[in-house]
């Protein structure tokens, strides 16, 4: 490159601000696809260099470049040739994985806007390569002027790039995207404030401003005398950007909202989970602490330990219970499967060491009945087989008449303990004459 010392053409922001409204009017507003490379033709090359307003910050390697060093391709500086080239061809081809195996990382955002700008783009042409020192002496800002071949086009449209470079653990080149035009202006992922510094004055320096201004010319001038190209810029390409924006907007949309609804249940089954699990505790807990209690009236089963409370069902004098708590005048009692709440008052201890001592002292054997144990008694009518010597007791089952029910024992209350089918309930005795 020639001299700094020579006059460089100035850059006018107004008139290149002009050129690219009518494209650029959409394409700032969604700064998050689209980088300041993409305001023209370029479209990621032309202003992927920064041409714009910046704020400027002190240059924190004072010295570390004067001027552009031109690359010299036939000998030291083939490594860098081969690396620019091999991304541009994986660029157009839409070679994504060439490409991030020497240009990495690139953002899921970035790579779908290299595949959108791929279905237009046929070729890149490298012009001219520029290079400077970068944060250190194995890194280097370079400059690639390019020329664009765009599908259905003749002419080759002027490009700028810009590519930050460092040197791996293996001393390879390879091109550290987080600095590329894309991830600059949307910012994506996080960058080393040192190197962005240095970049924001690199963009400053004379020489980087008149190759700037340079492309740009050779830009107008296209724009001018190509109706084809002038199309393209101000409504091919950008309806076609507007396009893209708003599919990959839906997907991202679509991506974020299937995640967080998938977040959402996985939250809602671990939810559930312990709630099940905290459910199951506390059951055994009641259940090991539960006891058993009869009720000694016929009484409501309430949904809840309140006066006044919806019932549920009854339960007959003498049947059993499961009992949980107690809660003031109600108790909580295994019901239906569930639980429901009767009143302490219709309810006293059951256990069958009890109930047995309760019978033996409470009843007596009728030893005066023409009934004795064993008797096998063929029944005249449909009778109640209860669960106790009581007619309001729970029923075991209903006996019909001319079935049989085998006597265990006749007591003198007027009652006779049968078997029938298998199950032992009370008959009252007259119904077995």
């Amino acid at each position: 490159m020639e001299d700094n010392k020579k006059a460089k053409p100035s850059f006018d922001m107004d008139k290149f601000k002009e050129l690219c409204s009518k494209v650029g009017t959409f394409i700032m507003k969604e700064k998050r696809y689209f980088g300041a490379g993409i305001v023209c033709i370029a479209m990621l090359l032309l202003l992927a260099f920064g041409i714009g307003d910046k704020a400027s910050e002190a240059d924190p390697m004072s010295g570390a470049y004067q001027e552009f060093k031109e690359v010299n391709v036939e000998n030291e500086d083939e490594e860098l040739l081969q690396l620019v080239s091999s991304y541009y061809e994986a660029y157009a081809n839409n070679d994504l994985t060439s490409l991030q195996s020497i240009a990495y990382p690139v953002s899921e955002a970035e790579q779908s806007y290299i595949s959108f700008m791929s279905n237009y783009i046929e070729s890149y042409n490298i012009t001219d390569i520029y290079t400077k020192r970068g944060a250190d002496k194995k890194s280097f800002l370079v400059s690639v002027k390019v020329s664009i071949k765009f599908a259905n086009l003749t002419s080759e449209a002027p490009g700028l790039d810009f590519f930050y470079v460092e040197t791996d653990d293996e001393g390879k080149l390879y091109i550290n995207n987080l600095y590329s035009a894309y991830n600059q202006e949307n910012s994506e992922q996080p960058m080393d404030s040192t190197i962005s510094a240095l970049i924001a004055e690199f963009e400053q320096q004379p020489d980087v401003l008149a190759l700037q201004a340079q492309v740009q010319n050779e830009f107008n001038k296209l724009v001018e005398s190509d109706p084809d190209f002038n199309a393209f810029v101000t409504s091919t390409l950008p309806t076609a950007a507007q396009q893209w924006a708003a599919e990959y907007n839906a997907q991202v949309a679509a991506a974020e909202q299937a995640a967080a609804e998938a977040k959402a249940a996985e939250e809602q089954a671990a939810a559930d989970a312990a709630a099940a699990e905290q459910a199951a505790a506390e059951q055994a807990e009641r259940e090991a602490n539960a006891t058993q209690v009869i009720t000694t009236a016929r009484i409501n089963v309430r949904d809840n330990h309140e006066d006044g409370a919806n019932v549920l069902g009854k339960v007959d004098e003498g049947t059993v219970l499961k009992k949980y708590n107690e809660y003031g005048t109600w108790a909580e009692v295994e019901y239906n499967g569930g639980v429901g709440y009767v009143s302490v008052e219709f309810i006293k201890d059951y256990s069958e060491d009890a109930a047995s001592e309760e019978k033996t002292e409470d009843t007596k054997e009728d030893t005066s009945s023409s009934l004795s144990k064993g008797d096998v008694v063929t029944l005249s009518s449909t009778v109640n087989v209860r669960s106790s010597m009581s007619e309001t007791a729970s029923k075991v089952a209903v006996a019909y008449a001319g079935e049989q029910v085998t006597v265990v024992m006749p007591y003198a209350e007027g009652w006779t303990k049968v078997t029938y089918k298998g199950k032992e309930g009370y008959i009252k005795s007259e119904f077995l004459k």
